[in-house]
């Protein structure tokens, strides 16, 4: 049976076939990609909870530091990629993602070793890890948290108010980095723009969620994503450097900074976690929105699994250049949207980071002199 399907409500046949599979199981990984984030952990979180009220054991896994991404932590991560037992033990279900090329290679094979496997996702990418039945994808949709509200709208499920309030925050994170809802640092309820009005599924289901939250459990979450509004002085420091240290290609079309692995003003701040995380994103967004000529905006940056590039392109280039640089560098790991996206390697190693980062930079000055000329 294909359950694939695009934004619009899924069929209660196709609901009840997942929730089958979901429940047939003594046990279910939720498994979470490298670059774990709001959607990401707020849709695990929000399956873990519809397990548990069908009495179904599951733990919630992933290669990141997840628990310092989440809202409301404290029931996130319960094991690392690190720590794996040597098969699953049941069902292993992949959430925010369905290729192999947004986790690590340990994780990879424990996912490979599973003899039930589920994909609920809204990203395409080169390398799928399964195709046909149980892949629960819409490519369409602009966050993974989404598409569990559409799973539970189709069962008649009505969550409790703390799941509505995770899936909201995962919602906004993931419309916010698709310039769906545009958060300043002056007001505390997002703008919603233009692409955010025109997309139907996407009105729907989050004015849902907001009809049914009190302003208080919107404003906390809000708070909680516009990290602009409550920088401390390291924090607006660093957020002020960034603009210094980026370097550009030959034509200008690709404008990036660069952050070694023992880069003191990182560490001092934390390393890569929700607040920094949201400084490096507004530093590409703006970079962007300054200069005409750009059309991608990078960040390389260490963080907890390995040494990663996070990049924004008005042009949709993405996964273009990213197609394109493993045609140079085929040991090159990444994935995400048209508009955004990342990638990274395993190891901290200074000389393993200047190699990995002169090929990615390579691949990508190539990509803009074949596809850009100045």
């Amino acid at each position: 049976m294909e359950i694939s399907f695009q934004a619009k409500p899924i069929s209660i046949k196709r609901a009840e076939y997942t929730k089958l599979q979901l429940l047939k199981s003594n046990f279910v990984d939720i498994v979470c990609h490298s670059s774990s984030d709001e959607d990401t952990i707020a849709s695990a979180r929000a399956i873990k909870w519809f397990l548990n009220k069908n009495k179904i054991p599951s733990r919630i896994i992933s290669d990141s530091a997840a628990k310092t991404f989440n809202y409301k932590s404290g029931d996130t991560l319960d094991i690392s990629s690190q720590k794996l037992p040597k098969v699953p033990s049941g069902t292993v279900l992949c959430v925010d993602f369905s290729e192999y090329t947004r986790v690590s290679s340990e994780l990879k094979k424990y996912i490979e070793k599973a003899k039930n496997l589920i994909c609920i996702d809204h990203h395409n990418g080169p390398e799928p890890i399964l195709k046909g039945n149980n892949i629960y994808t819409d490519l369409s949709a602009k966050s993974c948290s989404g598409i569990i509200l559409r799973f539970f709208e189709a069962l008649k499920i009505n969550p409790p108010e703390k799941i509505k309030q995770i899936l909201y925050c995962g919602m906004s994170d993931d419309l916010k980095k698709n310039k769906f809802l545009e958060f300043t640092d002056r007001e505390l309820f997002p703008a919603k723009t233009k692409e955010f009005m025109k997309d139907k599924n996407t009105k729907y289901l989050y004015s849902k969620l907001e009809s049914e939250l009190s302003a208080k459990d919107k404003i906390e979450v809000n708070k909680h994503l516009n990290i602009l509004m409550s920088l401390n002085k390291p924090e607006k420091m660093f957020k002020d450097s960034l603009p210094e240290k980026i370097q550009y290609n030959s034509n200008g079309k690709f404008g990036y900074v660069i952050i070694p692995p023992n880069d003191e003003q990182w560490l001092s701040l934390g390393g890569d976690n929700k607040r920094t995380s949201a400084i490096l994103r507004n530093f590409r967004l703006t970079a962007l929105k300054n200069d005409s000529n750009l059309d991608s905006a990078a960040v390389f940056y260490p963080n907890s699994s390995g040494y990663r590039i996070s990049i924004h392109s008005k042009g949709n280039n993405v996964l273009k250049i990213f197609e394109h640089i493993r045609g140079l560098f085929p040991e090159f790991s990444g994935g995400g949207h048209p508009e955004r996206g990342g990638g990274g390697n395993s190891s901290l190693k200074p000389e393993d980071c200047n190699r990995w980062i002169n090929s990615v930079i390579s691949g990508i000055y190539d990509f803009y002199k074949n596809n850009c000329p100045g």
